[in-house]
């Protein structure tokens, strides 16, 4: 009975001090576009509810197929915006959960296929007019927005690109489905291209291997080989100068398996140059100034060093013996977030 006892007490403390781990809060909007409530889920940065960090603000990620790859994304963002070396900086994600796919994520209506398709124009007024506004007025976003989509949803980002281009600054197209309706995004590709204008703007496109692998290609998969080689040759060939473009393929990797790593690529191609060499930084603090400045122009967009990331790096500083230049990066960081109270703790303690 003593044993029973102890046993039960034993997994009452246990379970009385378990707590649920929360990446991200659900919310819906009635949307007049579409003409239906739609939900969407967010996540915001690990230091988003910090009173240190509250005139911190984020660049916005969009995730369409936003229930299959809101965990995939809000992870890696979390990782590499991390540390000592973020690859990127933290960022919030918004991702927007499927009533019907087919039906917003296609631009035109393809009877035969026995499904709803052609809704994209009003899905893609959703998201500018109403749901952006939404995540604007409710988060502390910064004006730089990121479009990520696979498949369908790559599709959707491509022509978003093409006729929507000023309301994104980087967008994400995995393996898309550029197939749809006798391919007519590539028959009407040229015209696009000569007559966009894709300053400040990024495309990271990825292809996956759609022939022979893991399986032999059916008459759909040759479809989506051919639609995409045709892209891509007219790409090629008449790349706008003002695009920051890459093109990767994946010839290990079929068109469900490149999500992954390809959005592992993008956000690295998205944001390249960001990482900086901590090691070189504390020991000259000028470097700072000059690296962002680079990013800056790279990204088409002025992006400023966050301040989580900058306490981390006065930290170091001081725990490697660069009192001076510890004092330095803290005085830019306090110039930067002068609310940051964690800043003022310490302020007596580098001021010499």
């Amino acid at each position: 009975m003593k044993l029973f006892t102890a046993t039960l007490l034993f997994f009452t403390a246990l379970f009385s001090h378990a707590q649920d781990i929360t990446i991200g809060t659900r919310a819906t909007l009635p949307s007049s576009q579409v003409n239906e409530e739609r939900e969407y889920w967010v996540y915001v940065p690990e230091h988003y509810a910090d009173d240190n960090f509250k005139a911190q603000r984020y660049p916005v990620i969009y995730v369409l197929d936003g229930e299959t790859y809101f965990h995939v994304i809000s992870g890696i963002v979390n990782t590499f915006s991390s540390g000592y070396y973020p690859v990127m900086p933290e960022c919030i994600v918004v991702a927007i959960k499927n009533t019907d796919r087919s039906r917003d994520l296609t631009p035109t209506p393809v009877t035969e296929l026995g499904y709803q398709s052609g809704g994209a124009d009003k899905f893609r007024s959703f998201i500018i007019k109403e749901l952006m506004p939404k995540i604007d007025e409710t988060y502390r976003t910064l004006d730089f927005k990121i479009l990520v989509g696979h498949s369908f949803g790559g599709l959707f980002t491509m022509n978003t690109l093409f006729e929507n281009t000023g309301d994104f600054n980087a967008y994400v197209a995995i393996d898309p489905s550029l197939w749809w309706d006798d391919a007519l995004f590539v028959n009407e590709l040229e015209g696009k291209l000569r007559g966009t204008d894709f300053k400040g703007k990024t495309l990271f496109l990825a292809n996956a291997n759609s022939l022979g692998y893991p399986k032999k290609a059916g008459k759909q998969d040759l479809a989506h080989f051919e639609a995409k080689e045709a892209a891509l040759t007219k790409m090629h060939a008449m790349v706008p100068e003002n695009l920051n473009l890459k093109i990767k393929a994946y010839p290990e990797e079929d068109h469900g398996s490149v999500v992954l790593p390809a959005m592992i690529d993008a956000f690295r191609f998205v944001f390249k140059g960001f990482r900086i060499n901590v090691k070189d930084l504390i020991k000259n603090p000028s470097l700072l100034q000059e690296h962002y400045r680079d990013v800056s122009e790279t990204l088409g967009y002025e992006l400023k060093p966050q301040g989580a990331y900058l306490d981390r790096v006065v930290d170091l500083a001081r725990a490697r013996g660069q009192q001076a230049n510890a004092v330095i990066l803290h005085r830019i960081n306090r110039e930067l977030y002068p609310e940051n109270q964690y800043l003022k703790e310490k302020s007596a303690s580098t001021k010499h």
